[in-house]
């Protein structure tokens, strides 16, 4: 009965749906303001910089102040709330077709102009409080869709039991929970870039190299660390890939001028590098970095003589560049050494090990990017139901759930001494993961 209720799909939505409908009116509630007169708007956090950046992207646009975003929902409530332009002018600030803020040192928007596009529906509720609900459920959305389409893509090419392919769908579920609430927590985009590594892994296995091109040009108007994948793919001889993610991206920085203009357009390219090189440049250091690179490049600023001569962006990025050019060498040197060039197996295992190899080594990775982990997760799960039982895989899988899903939240609260570390925990249990999903690959061959 148990076994049967657990290898539900209506169970597991139920479930989904529930943890999601409370974790949504948790945080709503957080990121609600107590103060008196504010409750219609948001906290500082990020999605308060997507709904400004809507607005001011709106205005900057279409050039008249109001429209749309402010529009018809501003005139309406200024009716019966005369303090709404007030409040919206402290909310957003004075300029309001400033898309690229330069001033902001922390809260400021950091994807692409087709990416701030995307933003304007949301700053169209009139709320940001309100346009928070709406967000929530796109993200509620795009999780559950990412699971479902991730395991039933997985069963599909390896006709794999009905239990396995539920085991699969909780290991991926339980592992994503303390990255979604994350996202949620602050309003953050992840999870939308988690369900578009599954399509492109969807497509990857059918060999549609134009369409994972498009895909991850996507994907890097929001997150361009991904963008680094184009050399092992162009290593390993996807030149189709590599040619419809370069034409795609330069599609993608232009298409806001079919509406805009070309001379806006190129406007806010320009804004949006400058901004990265701000916020990359104002973060590297921060505490709450994932990233090895970080850890490593922190250590070696430590000796003053390297210090003195480098800057740690200089010095972060040339660690990524080695770092991540070693680990897709390796990883060409395993997939010809198995002779996998063809093998479907290993190229879910080679998308993952692409992500993992990300999240490691690109200069900057925080927690809520982790998401995308579903997807190694998966795999390992799948590995591992026809893998020989190997104690040594079990405790690796245990030590990375501890690290990088249990570590650091409520339920490590009676180890302060955990909790108070501020160290790359996730990062260290991805390698354990990184360990059980390779090995366990290696025994089926």
């Amino acid at each position: 009965m148990v076994k049967k209720i657990f290898t539900s799909m209506l169970f597991f939505v139920f479930v989904f749906t529930m943890i999601s409908v409370i974790s949504d009116v948790y945080y709503h509630h957080r990121l609600t303001p107590g103060e008196p007169g504010k409750q219609n708007w948001t906290c500082r956090c990020d999605f308060r910089v997507f709904w400004t950046v809507g607005f001011k992207l709106n205005n900057y646009a279409f050039s008249a102040p109001g429209t749309l975003a402010g529009g018809s929902a501003a005139k309406a409530i200024s009716l019966k709330y005369p303090e709404y332009e007030k409040d919206l002018e402290e909310y957003i600030g004075r300029d309001r077709g400033l898309v690229y803020d330069k001033s902001e040192p922390f809260y400021h928007f950091r994807y692409s102009p087709l990416a701030a596009f995307f933003m304007i529906p949301f700053s169209m509720i009139a709320y940001p409080i309100n346009a928070l609900i709406a967000w929530f459920i796109m993200l509620n959305i795009a999780l559950l869709a990412a699971l479902v389409l991730l395991t039933r893509q997985i069963s599909w090419d390896f006709s794999i039991s009905r239990n396995v392919r539920y085991i699969i769908l909780w290991s991926a579920f339980i592992v994503s929970l303390k990255f979604y609430l994350m996202n949620i927590a602050v309003g953050q985009f992840d999870i939308m870039i988690a369900l578009f590594f599954v399509l492109f892994l969807m497509a990857y296995v059918q060999g549609r190299e134009i369409v994972c091109g498009i895909i991850l040009a996507f994907i890097a108007q929001t997150k361009p660390q991904f963008l680094p994948m184009l050399l092992y793919f162009l290593l390993s001889g996807k030149k189709k890939l590599v040619l419809s993610t370069i034409l795609s991206s330069l599609a993608f920085l232009f298409v806001p001028a079919v509406l805009i203009g070309f001379g806006k357009t190129a406007a806010l390219v320009k804004d949006w590098k400058e901004i990265l090189d701000l916020s990359i440049h104002s973060q590297l250091l921060n505490y709450k970095n994932q990233s090895i690179t970080y850890f490593i490049g922190k250590s070696l600023l430590n000796i003053k003589a390297l210090s003195s001569v480098v800057s740690a962006q200089r010095l972060f990025y040339a660690l990524s560049a080695i770092l991540t050019t070693s680990a897709y060498l390796a990883l060409l040197i395993f997939k010809r050494s198995m002779k996998a060039a063809t093998d479907k197996k290993f190229k879910y295992l080679e998308v993952s090990l692409l992500i993992i190899i990300t999240l490691l080594f690109s200069p900057l990775v925080w927690v809520a990017n982790f998401i995308s982990l579903i997807i190694p997760v998966a795999v390992t799960a799948l590995f591992l139901s026809n893998s020989p039982k190997r104690r040594s895989l079990y405790w690796a899988l245990g030590v990375f759930f501890f690290l990088s899903v249990v570590a650091g939240t409520d339920l490590t609260n009676f180890m302060p001494f955990i909790n108070d570390l501020h160290f790359i925990n996730i990062s260290m249990g991805v390698l354990f993961l990184t360990y059980a999903m390779v090995n366990s690959y290696k025994t089926e061959f």
